[in-house]
Parts: structure tokens; sequence; C-alpha cells
């Protein structure tokens, strides 16, 4: 259940803390975080609840948009879900730790779906962003292309395998937190890492790891990049 995200480290929960006794939200964040826990020892059953074969085939997602530590920060990602039910793209926010149930979601419609092979577009925010790359690596296995993974301040800088057609990246070097994605060789050509700390409208909206999804110029350029890649 852990193998997308690797151990929560120390640094990470001191920036949480942190940031919720600033906004004045310190018992929410606790609430949520023994619930999170609580959570955790249920996703098992929900992922092999998943793996099982319904009567009759679903509609492919075509998106999962997975959120960071704890599902706190990452809202922005579910606006993008809404933008993109608008226009009939079937999208899905999930936590970081239900990594194992999308695996066997994809795997299950993969099976189902009479079309060749149905676009699949990853974005994870912080431990979501660690998530879609370990998804990926793993849907290597059963020959799963992946068309787009967009990571927004990843903690991780990998894995990045070749089932995977194009990486987007945004990270704020320096923060202690996000992660530059890196790789020797050919596989470098299909990843572009955009420095948030350059980006004018992340870096005058004072926009950072806890906030950036919510910036309105990212998630266009995210929303962009998707329909692209879903054509």
């Amino acid at each position: 259940m852990w193998n997308c995200v690797g151990p929560v480290r120390l640094p990470l929960f001191r920036y949480v803390v942190e940031y919720a006794i600033k906004a004045g939200n310190i018992r929410s964040v606790i609430i949520r975080w023994v619930l999170a826990l609580l959570l955790a020892g249920t996703l098992p059953l929900a992922a092999q609840a998943a793996s099982k074969k319904p009567g009759k085939s679903e509609p492919v997602t075509q998106v999962y948009l997975i959120r960071g530590f704890m599902g706190i920060f990452s809202t922005g990602l579910d606006r993008m879900a809404k933008d993109l039910a608008k226009i009939r793209i079937k999208a899905e926010v999930h936590g970081h730790l239900n990594g194992s149930g999308i695996r066997a979601k994809i795997l299950r419609q993969r099976t189902q779906s009479t079309r060749k092979r149905p676009k699949l577009v990853l974005v994870g925010h912080s431990f979501g962003g660690n998530a879609a790359l370990a998804i990926a690596k793993q849907l290597r296995a059963q020959d799963i292309k992946v068309d787009l993974i967009v990571t927004v301040d990843p903690t991780r800088s990998g894995p990045v395998s070749d089932n995977v057609r194009r990486y987007v990246n945004y990270y704020f070097p320096g923060n202690g937190l996000g992660a530059k994605l890196n790789v020797n060789g050919a596989l470098n050509k299909r990843i572009k890492n955009i420095d948030m700390r350059k980006h004018v409208d992340v870096a005058s909206a004072g926009d950072d790891h806890w906030t950036v999804t919510h910036n309105a110029a990212v998630q266009r350029e995210i929303l962009s990049a998707v329909k692209t890649a879903l054509r």
C-alpha cells in the first residue's frame, strides 16, 4: 500500500504543521491526519473490490488526478476534474495512498474496453506526483502505455519509465520538498521540467508547494497539456 509514496518524511510533517499553525487550522489538520491513518487500513479491501470485474463494461477513465499528503493542499485538482468533465473528459480524483486501486481500475477497464488502446493521463501533486510516477512504472509490466504524466512539485525525482510518452514536471527548486525529474539517456527527451521560480504567473502570485494547484495559470497549462495528450 505504501509503495507509491514511501515513508512520510519528518521535514514534510514539520512543514504541514507549521503551515496549519499559520493558517489557524491545526485542529482540522490533526483530525484529517487521524482519518487518513484510519482509512489507510481499508485501502487493500478497496483495491480488491476495484479489481473485480463487474457484469458490464464501464466508461474508461481517461485522467486520474492524485492528491498529495492527506489531500489537504491539492484541492485545485478537483477544480481541474470539474473543468474536464464540462468537455466530456472522464476524470477522477484520488488520494495518493490509493495507487493499488488506481492500477486495478486501469487494468480492469483495459480488459473491458472495445477501443484498441484508450488514452491515459496521470496528474499528481506532491506525494500524488510520486504516486503517479510509481503507478506508471508498475503498469509497464502489463505493457500499458501512459500518454502523459504531469507532476506538480513531487518529492521524488522518479521513477521515469519508457512506457510513458511524455512527462511535464512543475517544481520549486530549493524548497526542501520538490524534485526535478532526471534520468540519463534517451528518456530525458521525454521530460519537460518547469522551474516555478521562473514561472512569472506563479512567482508574482506568491504561490508555493502548498497553494500551487490553485494557481489559474498552472491549471490552464495542465488542462491544455491533458487535452492535447488525449487527442
